[in-house]
């Protein structure tokens, strides 16, 4: 389907929609602070109350300050579905067959701070929104895009019929397995990635500026199209094109992200972090406390804190990494790959890398070529 006939599909007012409208174009809530849940929008809204209108006992639509996988992702093995009859069916799909799931943010919806256990994007199609973090509010333009990892605190708000933002979430827990060859690379978006996936209480997030990008608006709105679709092949197609997706932002805007962090101290965890990545074929603990000027007790229990991983299994971890990047992107036998990642009993490699992706190094590479 072209762009134009989705847009014009976004641009219809969902019942919720138009029930938040009703409210807003009453008494415009604009300057009521992110709050927790229905009772306390509310309680917040008859304060700012001058025009009379029937409030809803109960909300709108979803609302709770934490969303977990399972309410939106199916939990059984994921099958191909057949063609939805009608495209956009799914508005704010409760369960999706899919890895990622991708929907409209409802315009007018008032300012809920809430936390996910999965990772968002979220791209600005037209109009503006409001996005709030830690009590601080940053305006998004349209061709913005921003990706929100797990289990951070966050509101948005579209307040305009113009508005048009749409949300792209994918699974946390099948994240690395997904975007794989994403992760492979070394630049600003992996090293976000992988510190999302291994850092216990990561509240970063990143911001581009994609004005004028073509490609991403068209990729943005094909996958909506494909997540409403739930064709057949839908799943193969999402999965594809977010990749581009990602590929687009290290090729054209990687240099000019900005990060957004709550905490000052993330960036120590990160530079320690990188160094482990940068030194993993050689690196000891005893090397990053002298690196770093700090005991191997205090470091020890601090990537223990960070990370959730003892030092030797977060090195394992990343060895494996690079190993499947190698298994994938060279020629190089098993062999020295073993031998270039810092293993030196190649028995063991082959355990810990069947522990970890579920095959052997050999059905590995025969997967990706």
């Amino acid at each position: 389907m072209n762009d134009k006939k989705i847009l014009s599909a976004l641009s219809q007012y969902e019942p919720a929609e138009e029930a938040y409208y009703k409210l807003y174009q009453a008494n415009p809530y604009d300057n009521i602070p992110p709050v927790r849940d229905w009772e306390d929008f509310v309680t917040e809204y008859k304060k700012i109350m001058k025009n009379p209108v029937e409030i809803p006992t109960e909300p709108i639509s979803d609302i709770s300050t934490y969303f977990y996988e399972s309410q939106f992702f199916s939990p059984q093995t994921l099958v191909p579905q057949p063609p939805s009859p009608n495209a956009f069916d799914l508005v704010y799909p409760p369960v999706a067959n899919s890895e990622c799931v991708i929907f409209k943010h409802l315009r007018y919806l008032p300012v809920f701070d809430h936390a996910l256990e999965f990772v968002k994007l979220v791209y600005v199609v037209r109009g503006s929104s409001s996005f709030f973090i830690n009590r601080q509010k940053y305006r998004l333009a349209a061709g913005t895009l921003i990706i929100v990892g797990p289990n951070i605190v966050q509101s948005f708000f579209a307040p305009h019929e113009e508005d048009l933002v749409l949300n792209i979430i994918m699974r946390t827990s099948s994240f690395e397995k997904m975007f794989l060859p994403l992760l492979m690379e070394s630049n600003e978006l992996s090293d976000y990635f992988w510190q999302m996936l291994y850092e216990k209480d990561f509240s970063s997030i990143l911001l581009f500026d994609c004005k004028g990008n073509r490609e991403i608006y068209h990729l943005v709105l094909q996958l909506y199209y494909e997540s409403q679709l739930n064709h057949n092949h839908s799943l193969l197609i999402i999965n594809s094109s977010i990749l581009l997706l990602f590929a687009q932002l290290i090729r054209n805007h990687i240099d000019s992200v900005k990060r957004i962090s709550d905490t000052d101290n993330k960036d120590t965890s990160s530079k320690i972090f990188q160094y482990i990545t940068d030194q993993k074929s050689v690196v000891t603990l005893s090397m990053v406390a002298e690196h770093f000027q700090l005991s191997k007790g205090y470091l020890s229990r601090y990537i223990k804190s960070r990370t959730g991983y003892t030092f030797s299994a977060l090195v394992q971890r990343l060895r494996l990494k690079e190993a499947a990047y190698l298994l994938i992107n060279s020629t190089l036998s098993i062999e020295e790959i073993v031998f270039k990642i810092g293993y030196t009993d190649v028995s063991n490699f082959y355990r810990a890398f069947k522990e970890t992706y579920q095959m052997t190094p050999g059905q590995f590479r025969k997967l990706y070529h």
